[in-house]
C-alpha cells in the first residue's frame, strides 16, 4: 500500500535528519541538481529569506500569481501536520505517491550513499516535482539563513528578504549583522532585491546588493501597505497604487509581509499581475499557525512564534484582541531557541502560563522554563492534555493562545481539525519508525 511505502520514505528522511542533522553548504546539493538534470531551472523562481514572516510572504506571493492564472509551486518548511504540505502545486500538497517515487527515483541516480542531509534531499524533491508538473513560477522559502541553504543554488529572478532577526544563533552569529550577510548571500548580480529590513540590517542588505549591483527596494522607502482613506488597504511605490485590499491573514504585521510580496512580483514585470489578481490573491491567502484563530468564544490563537522577535509581535497583537480581558497560554519551546526572551514578552501579556513539552526530540524541558518564567506556571507534560485543560477552565471571553514553537501548534492543531487525524497519524507512525519520539 502506498501509506506503507510513504510512511517508511518519511521514516528513512526522518533517520537521516537525526543522524546528519543541519550541514549548511552548497557543494553537495549542486552536485545532485546536476546529476538530476538541473530541476530547479525548470520555471522562474521567486527566492523568500527572513527571519519572520517568509512563510506568509511566500503564500500570498503564491496566492496572487494563482489568482494571475499562473501555475505554481510553493515550497516551504518546516511542515505543520504533514510532511506534503512542504511541496505545494496549486494548492495541493504533493501526493504520498509522488513522495515515494519521487524520493526513490532521486535516490535511484544519486544512490543510496548520496551523503545528502534531509532538507537537501527535500529540497531536490520540491524542484523534481514542481519540474514533472510544468509550473509557471517556483516560490521558494529558505530553510535557514540563506547564504549556504540548499535552496540558494537557484538564480532567481527576485530576492526576498523579509526582515532580519536573532534566530538559529549557533548557525548564523550573534550580531544583528552577521545574520543579515547571511540572509543577503540569497542576493544575486543584477537580480532584484525586496525586503522588509530595517536599521542595521538593512544597511548590509543595501551595501551587499550595491556590490552585487542588484536593484534594492526597501519597504516605507520605495513602497508601502497602508489604511487608506476609501476604506480597506492601499499599495504605493513609484510604479503603482492600488487599491482597495483587504488581507485575509490576520495581524498588522502582514500587512508589512503582503507589500513585500506585492513588490516582489512588481519588480519582475513578467511576474507582475493585475491589481484584481493582487485583491483576489491576498483576499483568498492561507497560511496555517500564524495568528490563526480556530475558536471565537473564548478566542483560541494558533502562532507559531519561535523566537524573540516572533514572540514581541504576537504579544503586541494580544494586546490589541483583549485590552482588558485574561490571556492564557500554552508555552512549549525547542531547547535551542532564545526561550528565556520568548518568556519576557509572553509574561507581559499572560494572565496565566501552562508550560508543555512539543512532540519533538528537541523540546525544551517543561520544568526548567517553568522555573525560569517570572510569573506562576503550571506543568502538563502532554500537549494535547494541556491544551484540553486550559480550554476547559476558559470563560468565553477569555484569550487562549497556543504558542513558542511550530511543533506545538501541530500538536494541537491536529486535535482543532479532525480531517488532519489521519496525516498526524501517519507522522507519528513514521516518527515512530526513526526513533524520534
Amino acid at each position: 500500500m502506498v501509506s506503507d511505502e510513504y510512511t517508511r520514505t518519511l521514516a528513512r528522511l526522518y533517520r537521516l535528519e537525526a543522524r546528519a542533522g543541519i550541514d549548511l553548504g552548497l557543494e553537495r546539493v549542486q552536485a545532485a541538481a546536476e546529476a538530476l538534470g538541473y530541476p530547479e531551472r525548470a520555471a522562474p523562481v521567486i527566492h523568500v529569506a527572513g527571519t519572520n514572516g517568509k512563510g506568509s510572504t511566500a503564500a500570498m506571493v503564491a496566492a496572487m500569481l494563482r489568482a494571475a492564472g499562473k501555475k505554481v509551486g510553493l515550497f516551504t518548511s518546516p511542515h505543520l501536520v504533514s510532511f506534503r504540505e512542504r511541496i505545494v502545486v496549486d494548492d495541493v500538497p504533493i501526493s504520498e505517491r509522488e513522495v515515494v517515487e519521487g524520493m526513490a527515483a532521486i535516490e535511484g541516480v544519486l544512490g543510496l550513499e548520496h551523503g545528502l542531509t534531509c532538507f537537501e534531499l527535500i529540497t531536490l524533491l520540491a524542484w523534481r516535482t514542481f519540474a514533472a508538473h510544468g509550473v509557471d513560477v517556483s516560490v521558494l522559502e529558505v530553510g535557514l539563513g540563506g547564504r549556504l541553504d540548499a535552496t540558494n543554488v537557484v538564480r532567481p529572478a527576485v530576492a526576498v528578504i523579509t526582515n532580519v532577526g536573532r534566530d538559529h544563533e549557533q548557525y548564523l552569529g550573534h550580531a544583528i549583522a552577521t545574520i543579515a550577510a547571511e540572509k543577503a548571500g540569497i542576493i544575486k548580480s543584477g537580480v532584484p532585491v525586496v525586503s522588509g529590513a530595517t536599521g542595521e540590517a538593512a544597511a548590509v542588505i543595501a551595501a551587499r546588493a550595491r556590490e552585487l549591483g542588484s536593484p534594492l527596494s526597501l519597504l516605507e522607502r520605495d513602497f508601502s501597505l497602508a489604511g487608506d482613506t476609501g476604506g480597506g488597504l492601499a499599495y504605493r511605490s513609484e510604479r503603482n497604487r492600488i487599491a482597495p485590499l483587504a488581507l485575509a491573514l490576520r495581524g498588522a504585521f502582514q500587512r508589512r509581509n503582503a507589500a513585500v510580496a506585492i513588490r516582489a512580483l512588481e519588480v519582475a514585470p513578467a511576474l507582475m499581475p493585475l491589481p484584481s489578481a493582487i485583491r483576489g490573491g491576498l483576499a483568498r491567502s492561507r497560511w496555517r499557525g500564524r495568528l490563526q484563530m480556530v475558536s471565537r468564544k473564548p478566542l483560541v490563537i494558533l502562532d507559531g512564534a519561535h523566537n524573540p522577535a516572533g514572540i514581541e509581535v504576537l504579544a503586541e497583537e494580544l494586546r490589541a484582541l483583549a485590552p482588558a480581558g485574561s490571556v492564557r497560554v500554552l508555552f512549549g519551546v525547542m531547547r535551542d531557541k532564545a526561550w528565556e526572551d520568548m518568556l519576557v514578552a509572553i509574561r507581559s501579556v499572560a494572565s496565566e502560563l501552562v508550560v508543555t513539552r512539543p512532540s519533538q526530540a528537541r523540546a525544551a524541558d517543561p520544568a526548567i522554563l517553568a522555573a525560569s518564567a517570572g510569573m506562576a506556571a503550571r506543568v502538563e507534560l502532554d500537549p494535547v492534555v494541556a491544551y484540553r485543560t486550559l480550554l476547559a477552565a476558559s470563560d468565553p471571553d477569555d484569550v487562549v493562545v497556543v504558542t513558542g514553537s511550530l511543533f506545538l501548534v501541530a500538536d494541537v492543531l491536529s486535535v482543532v481539525d479532525p480531517a488532519l487525524a489521519a496525516d498526524a497519524e501517519r507522522e507519528r507512525a513514521a516518527s515512530q519508525l526513526a526513533g524520534r519520539r
